[in-house]
């Protein structure tokens, strides 16, 4: 459960200092939030088509590391599109072609070698 809160803790602060998500990818996050959620959903629903709660406070890691998961997916979801919405990874990409259709080169060079 720890190492699940360390690993969040740097992308929340770079995307703060940065002011920006662009160049990370968001739908892994969805997808672990996905996750998450059925996880959490698939002990509250054992627990109460058993009729005991046993099955959520007796493992109480499971039921922590879903929550802890879905806190930390829901800011950077919040990051991406209410904090910082800038341009996409997408947008920039084609920002990059140039009239001719080509992308621009990746180490530079000269312009009449094309």
């Amino acid at each position: 459960l720890l190492v699940t809160v360390i690993k969040y803790i740097p992308q929340v602060r770079t995307n703060y200092e940065r002011k920006s998500t662009v160049g990370w990818s968001i739908e892994q996050i969805v997808l672990d939030l996905v996750g998450a959620v059925f996880s959490v959903a698939q002990l509250v629903i054992d627990s109460l088509l058993q009729g005991d709660w046993s099955g959520v406070t007796g493992n109480p890691v499971k039921f922590g590391l879903g929550n802890v998961t879905v806190v930390f997916d829901v800011i950077f979801v919040l990051q991406r599109y209410v904090f910082y919405p800038g341009p996409s990874v997408e947008a920039g990409r084609k920002a990059e072609v140039g009239e001719d259709g080509e992308r621009s080169r990746l180490l530079g060079g000269r312009e009449d070698e094309r």
